[in-house]
């Protein structure tokens, strides 16, 4: 998880970047990594991590009230009212935030301007990031509390300012700037019960602070090392208190429903994957079958109908088979177109210069040596069994005769 801390005041519209500090812990809540980056500079980094912001102390202002109701509807929709004698701006313009209840039965609450809200919504916006929650930095100090009085340590938070951090059992923690800590001190003391005026100092000297005259004051060692792990830790947790994230702000802390179906959408991505290519590889492998079939057929075309026009081998092939224009169960005119063939290959100097063949008859235009040659060819066709011939023209020309023969199919 990655923890931001937000700027104390809201960045200007075209102010440009802000450096944020931030924290990453690991799911066991182990700090992994930190330090000071611009939001564009984390969401390129961390693009992956869920994302939780701290608001700054002076942002946000932290309440306990005494609230009988137990509904938590009842305590979010009177928390405004109960909040409006110790606020001095108009309601409408705070967003007011139910905390739990705290040990003296007291409900703990946190108020922020609205313009903060939009201000940081925006600021995370704009980069696409989805912001689980904003906790109040203070609030994260609320187990630290003394049993009596008040304790002050410094800060160790990052700040424009140096800030000290005042804990008390009877109220919720504050972040308050050093310069303004003995008069806060000294206000704060006063609304005290006589009782409850002790005052523990943690890394501050009395004289320091102008606080020689408080009775009931202790001086304690400051610790060595605060360790702010283990109070990061306190932001991680399912559903943190005193998120402002809340009402109009709600951001669903459940995981995305995207993210949930993460390994379902990957196996249909492999799925899909594989199916693709074995598409693809079905359909090369069709490509080559098909290539090979044509290559095949032009092939066989080629070796049966050498003199022939390649237009459409399959449908030519038919044609060759049935006969050319012959009729659905008729005969072929392969046969008369053989036999005349035939007679005219065995006579002397007679060459075929074009024919016309149906199933029953041939036209065709011969060549001839001379006239003695035709009348030779139209004897021999005469002898033919079931062939009747006639002559259509004859016309002498330098290299012979021309001669248009009739050759017909008659009845035995």
């Amino acid at each position: 998880m990655l923890i931001v801390l937000l700027p104390e005041n809201p960045p200007l519209p075209d102010g440009g970047a802000i450096a944020l500090a931030w924290w990453q812990l690991d799911r066991e809540g182990q700090l992994l990594g930190e330090g000071q980056d611009t939001l564009a500079d984390l969401r390129s980094r961390f693009a992956g991590e869920r994302l939780r912001a701290l608001a700054p102390a002076m942002a946000v202002g932290l309440y306990r009230l005494d609230m009988p109701v137990k509904r938590a509807a009842s305590i979010r929709a009177a928390l405004p009212y109960a909040l409006e004698d110790q606020l001095s701006q108009d309601l409408e313009l705070l967003h007011c935030v139910p905390g739990p209840r705290r040990q003296d039965g007291q409900i703990a609450a946190a108020v922020v301007e609205q313009e903060h809200m939009y201000a940081w919504q925006a600021l995370f916006q704009e980069h696409a990031w989805r912001l689980e929650a904003i906790l109040p930095l203070a609030a994260l100090h609320t187990e630290d509390a003394p049993e009596a009085g008040l304790l002050v340590t410094p800060s160790l938070w990052p700040s424009s300012a140096p800030q000290a951090l005042i804990t008390a059992a009877d109220q919720e923690p504050a972040l308050i700037e050093e310069g303004m800590l003995t008069l806060w001190l000294r206000r704060r003391l006063a609304e005290l019960p006589e009782e409850q005026r002790q005052l523990q100092l943690a890394g501050y000297e009395p004289a320091a602070l102008g606080l020689d005259d408080v009775k009931h004051l202790t001086v304690i060692p400051a610790p060595a090392a605060i360790d702010l792990t283990q109070v990061l830790r306190r932001a991680t947790g399912p559903n943190p208190s005193l998120n402002l994230l809340s009402g109009a702000y709600t951001v669903s802390m459940a995981t995305p429903p995207w993210r949930k179906a993460r390994s379902a959408m990957i196996a249909v991505g492999v799925l899909l994957a594989v199916l693709l290519l074995q598409f693809a590889l079905e359909w090369v492998t069709l490509s080559r079958e098909r290539d090979r079939l044509v290559e095949s057929i032009n092939s066989v075309f080629e070796t049966s109908l050498p003199n022939s026009r390649r237009v459409d081998a399959p449908e030519q092939f038919r044609q060759v088979m049935r006969g050319s224009g012959a009729e659905a169960g008729g005969q072929s005119s392969g046969a008369i177109l053989y036999e005349v063939l035939a007679v005219i290959n065995e006579s002397k100097g007679a060459r075929i210069r074009q024919f016309r063949s149906t199933p029953d008859e041939l036209e065709v235009e011969l060549q001839m040596n001379s006239f003695a040659d035709l009348e030779s060819l139209r004897t021999s066709l005469a002898t033919k069994p079931g062939l009747s011939e006639s002559l259509q023209g004859a016309d002498s020309v330098d290299e012979g005769v021309t001669a248009r023969l009739k050759v017909t199919r008659r009845e035995l």
